[in-house]
């Protein structure tokens, strides 16, 4: 199993990618592939409340159970005013 995490923006500029697949269990968790992007690419700034996960473009919890074939993405917390 399998999932696709997207980058944007700056992302892309550090990675030097659109996307990765990361592994997954059954009990793969969002948290999880936070964790695997901050090991692969530890000069991307991906702190909690810095950020906001989507799911297959759904906002998503850090404890939300990964499927196969999901797709994950980091936004940027944007406040406005």
């Amino acid at each position: 199993m399998v999932v696709s995490i997207k980058f944007h923006g700056m992302q892309r500029v550090v990675t030097n990618t659109d996307s990765i697949d990361m592994p997954i269990t059954e009990k793969t968790t969002v948290n999880d592939a936070l964790e695997y992007v901050r090991q692969l690419y530890p000069s991307l700034h991906l702190e909690e409340g810095t950020i906001v996960v989507a799911v297959n473009l759904e906002i998503a919890s850090l404890d939300r159970i990964l499927r196969d074939n999901d797709t994950v993405s980091f936004l940027p917390n944007i406040a406005g005013g």
